[in-house]
């Protein structure tokens, strides 16, 4: 994803206030708040955090949390919500030592950088029995086809994976499962207030979540191989 100013992340940070925005994030951060293991002073790192909505979020839930962005722009937004847990670095290069990290979560960070070294990268990074929490985001669903996101930037520059690929790139590191999410799209005739009933109907067909969970339990004792 192309660099941001200031003045753009905070534009971008806006659009969570909207209607479509609001429950889109309330919707992926029950996905993370539902994936996520509760320990006293869990140590969770998110890569990709943006404008440090998340990173606060876990923050104020007692975690010890770190936020990495390779955006400056996004990185000046999110300090007036997460002061002193934050770091600029790219996701496929984070300069923090192995095993650091009881959870390791990403958001919509696998589209626009090279999705498999983004995952090593936080395998690298969590602990031998802790677990990876990937979001990422599915064209091929009622946001994606109502909405053409993919049309527009950013999102017309971004390398979607299927749950087919998810599963397979998250099985290198561990046990890995891919769960849908977020099945109404921002469109008159699918309201938001419908997403508890299309959850229902969601599982009965996963795919078309518009947000696709990957949660990885990276084994008790490291391994050298898992591919």
């Amino acid at each position: 994803m192309q660099e941001l100013t200031a003045v753009q992340a905070r534009a971008y940070d806006t659009w969570f206030e909207t209607p479509w925005g609001a429950h889109a994030w309330a919707v992926e951060l029950a996905a993370v708040d539902d994936a996520l293991p509760r320990c006293r002073d869990q140590i969770a790192v998110e890569v990709g955090c943006g404008t440090g909505r998340l990173v606060a979020h876990l923050a104020a839930e007692g975690s010890r949390v770190l936020g990495v962005d390779l955006s400056a722009g996004m990185l000046t937004v999110a300090a007036g919500r997460a002061p002193g847990r934050l770091v600029r670095a790219d996701a496929r290069r984070l300069p923090l030592p192995d095993a650091i990290a009881d959870a390791a979560i990403t958001i919509a960070t696998m589209e626009f950088a090279d999705a498999a070294a983004v995952l090593a990268e936080l395998a690298r990074i969590t602990c031998p029995g802790g677990r990876i929490i990937a979001l990422a985001l599915n064209p091929a669903s009622l946001w994606g086809l109502l909405d053409r996101p993919t049309r527009r930037p950013p999102f017309s520059t971004a390398t979607y994976l299927t749950r087919r690929q998810l599963r397979r790139l998250g099985r290198r590191h561990g046990a890995a499962r891919v769960r849908g999410r977020l099945f109404t799209a921002a469109h008159p005739k699918f309201l938001h207030h419908l997403e508890p009933l299309a959850t229902l109907l969601g599982h009965a067909a996963p795919g078309l979540g518009a947000v696709q969970v990957l949660t990885i339990d990276t084994p008790p004792e490291a391994s050298t191989d898992l591919r």
